[in-house]
């Protein structure tokens, strides 16, 4: 019971009360001073309201003594009792503190995701958009080869007269594109690129530090699955002309081998100017048959059974290694999602002839 609600119940008229409520430790002194009161001729009654309010002074000035050192420890506007767990305390505050550090994190990662997102997503309507206007080009080229009336240049500079500006514009970029990969893969060619060559030991460190990309096959003679291997990466260096591809004989290369960790054959390793890390290699035929497995974009490539898989899977995965330039094919719904369908009907009007429906090209392996 607090201060203030026993001086609520004690009468100060009844001296039975105010001992009953004070009790007799709290004011020692108060018979003492009744007695004197009678001796001094005093009124008891008024002598007990004075004895009352001189201790309720004395414990009220205690009290402001204490409030004032506890604001200037600091402590004010703080519960003196269980301060570690209760609401207002500094573990609270702290927690409380913690907790909005963590909303503030997870919200940063959120739009950081989002932000992600939307980017992968506008460099996928890029790639969509210069395979289509690729794709058109060669359809373009095609269609005058066949009838032969006009030439290249003629049925370009008819596509030229196009009214979408996009389209244009991105045609532009992959002429000069098409000149500078020209010019390289004529340099790459001069260094074996274009097809897969066979290598032995002592040519082995010359050919994978001479380009900056190369593929090596580990292949075993006798395994049916090598040449399973080797007939894919045939049909990808035809292709990607920008890395170079090789195979070697694991048995006549045993130091390379062992060096390598070389366990299963087939295994196909990927290096950069001659350095290879682990995670850069196709071990067998694993992730290429009968699982699930996806390209950089998130699009699931055609699954295969057993040993039948599409060479557009292995691509796929040297693509996200980063030993080729792999670019995954658009998608009927993509050219839709992006508006491009709309956009073919408008350049069949342009050309005089039967452009083939945007993305019904056979692969290119």
């Amino acid at each position: 019971m607090s201060g203030l609600e026993k001086m609520t119940m004690v009468n100060p008229l009844d001296p039975t009360s105010c001992a009953g409520a004070l009790g007799h430790g709290d004011m020692p002194s108060h018979r003492a001073a009744a007695e004197q009161a009678k001796l001094d001729g005093e009124n008891p009654q008024e002598s007990l309201q004075r004895a009352v309010g001189e201790e309720v002074d004395k414990r009220m000035a205690k009290a402001s003594e204490e409030l004032v050192e506890k604001y200037a420890r600091g402590e004010g506007g703080q519960a003196t009792s269980n301060m570690e767990v209760g609401p207002t305390g500094a573990a609270y505050t702290a927690a409380a503190r913690a907790e909005n550090e963590r909303k503030k994190d997870l919200k940063a990662r959120e739009d950081a995701g989002k932000q992600a997102k939307r980017q992968a997503e506008a460099e996928r309507e890029a790639e969509v958009r210069a395979q289509f206007a690729n794709n058109t080009l060669q359809d373009v080229e095609g269609v005058a080869d066949e009838q032969d009336e006009d030439s290249d240049a003629e049925w370009l500079d008819e596509l030229e007269d196009s009214k979408d500006q996009d389209l244009m514009k991105l045609r532009e970029q992959r002429i000069a594109q098409m000149k500078v990969e020209h010019e390289l893969m004529l340099a790459n060619k001069r260094k074996g690129h274009g097809e897969l060559t066979e290598i032995v030991q002592d040519e082995f460190l010359p050919s994978v530090m001479g380009s900056k990309r190369t593929v090596c096959h580990f292949y075993h003679k006798d395994f049916e699955r090598c040449k399973i291997m080797d007939m894919h990466l045939t049909n990808l260096a035809a292709v990607h002309v920008e890395t170079k591809f090789v195979k070697i004989n694991a048995e006549k290369c045993p130091f390379f081998t062992h060096k390598l960790d070389v366990q299963i054959l087939p295994t196909v390793i990927c290096f950069f100017e001659g350095i290879t890390k682990p995670g850069q290699r196709q071990i067998g035929f694993m992730g290429l048959n009968g699982e699930k497995q996806f390209d950089s974009t998130g699009r699931e490539v055609e699954q295969g059974d057993g040993d039948d898989f599409p060479t557009e899977r292995l691509a796929a995965k040297l693509g996200e290694i980063g030993v080729i330039d792999y670019t995954a094919k658009a998608t009927m719904d993509e050219m839709r999602r992006f508006g491009l369908l709309q956009q073919e009907s408008s350049i069949k009007q342009t050309v005089r002839g039967e452009v083939r429906e945007a993305g019904s090209h056979t692969s290119d392996y």
